[in-house]
């Protein structure tokens, strides 16, 4: 069945008595039990859709146990710390009785809750995204490990492979959660999980139907809620983006011409992506400060040792916020390709011109200046550069 079909449906049968429940307020209470945090504090934080506010503090017990409550009208993203550990987040709806249970050790991801359903879908998203950032933390430690001669390529290409096996499986996850939870309010959530600090697990553009799918169900239920009206928000900005965007068409159309981009290099030299018209030219979107930067780098790096003599060029725009930093970054790096800082970082018009979506994100361009590839990272990089550059 369509799922769009599927979801129509599922709002029809419920919208008539979530209409009834949602705008009634009501009282929520958001208790915890731990076995190794006596006399120690516990925090209560709104998620807000742009911040977090801090709530309300409590003392826990001796017996380990401590209790909030709050009032809400649609539901409410509350996270409920302990320490310097990472958060629960639950989901608090008018009239229930949600229960943490597990130790302060871990307490982001070992524990147990009860009373809400929408609460135990976030506990399955968090600990599916902790199961594959662990194992994309371990394959890299390993990809790094391997010494860099030759003989260790099969392996190289093995620890890829797996990468790119477990991210695609966390997508896949997140995609098929959305659809078949859009109705609860666990899957707006799910569309905002980071794969790291810069990029989402669910690419707005690549997976605008999960986006509608989960707007389509928050804008029935809860219409006046903030989220509801944010998500709007940004599902309208990508669908401009999309519509207007220069480089969908480019791609549909196998048009000739790309958006420019001029930039001073650190010594205050123009470079432009034009000027390399004629080379095979990887088009690269970064973050050089950020914490992941150098295993991208490093990839890099082996594309451009490989096949740099057969005309590939990289030109590496950043988006740091810190000049000083990139600098010094750069510098540590060791990059001897075109590395530009865009001075207007976060609002780059360059990168809006080519419809970036999250970091890192790159577009291989031929030598008749048509784009090849896109979002290409790890073991399908080096194979779409096998197939372009002969």
């Amino acid at each position: 069945m369509n799922c769009n079909i599927m979801i129509k449906r599922i709002l029809l049968l419920l919208l008539p008595a979530v209409s009834l429940l949602s705008c009634r307020p009501g009282n929520v209470e958001i208790s915890g039990q731990t076995g190794d945090a006596a006399n120690t504090k516990a925090y209560l934080e709104r998620q807000d859709v742009d911040r977090i506010v801090p709530v309300d503090s409590v003392k826990i017990g001796r017996s380990g146990k401590f209790s909030f409550r709050v009032q809400v009208t649609d539901p409410v993203y509350y996270n409920v710390r302990i320490g310097k550990e990472a958060p629960v987040t639950v989901i608090a709806e008018a009239g229930k009785k949600i229960l943490i249970e597990g130790e302060q050790t871990g307490w982001g991801t070992n524990y147990r809750v009860s009373g809400s359903e929408a609460s135990e879908l976030i506990r399955e998203l968090v600990l599916q995204l902790h199961a594959t950032t662990t194992a994309m933390d371990s394959l890299q430690k390993k990809y790094r490990a391997l010494p860099g001669e030759p003989a260790h390529d099969a392996e190289r290409n093995r620890l890829a492979a797996a990468w790119d096996s477990v991210v695609s499986g966390q997508i896949r996850f997140s995609r098929n959660f959305t659809i078949e939870h859009a109705v609860s309010p666990a899957a707006y959530y799910a569309l905002y999980q980071k794969l790291t600090p810069d990029s989402f697990v669910l690419d707005p553009v690549s997976e605008l139907t999960s986006y509608k799918a989960v707007l389509s169900s928050l804008m029935a239920f809860y219409p006046q809620s903030p989220y509801t009206k944010a998500l709007s928000g940004h599902y309208e900005q990508i669908r401009k983006n999309i519509q207007s965007g220069r480089i969908r068409s480019l791609i549909e159309q196998s048009e000739n011409t790309l958006p420019a981009i001029r930039l001073a290099d650190q010594n205050g030299k123009e470079q432009t992506l034009e000027s390399l018209k004629g080379n095979y030219i990887l088009l690269d979107f970064t973050l050089l400060t950020a914490q992941a930067a150098q295993s991208h780098t490093n990839d890099l790096k082996q594309a451009y040792a490989r096949y740099h003599a057969k005309g590939l060029e990289i030109f590496q725009v950043c988006l740091d916020s810190n000049k000083l930093l990139w600098e010094e970054a750069l510098k540590n790096s060791g990059i001897n390709w075109i590395c530009l800082l865009d001075p207007e970082g976060a609002e780059s018009r360059a990168a809006r011109s080519w419809n970036i979506q999250g970091i890192p994100a790159n577009y291989l361009i031929n030598r008749q200046y048509e784009i090849v590839g896109k979002n290409l990272y790890g073991q399908r990089l080096r194979d779409r550069l096998a197939d372009v550059i002969k």
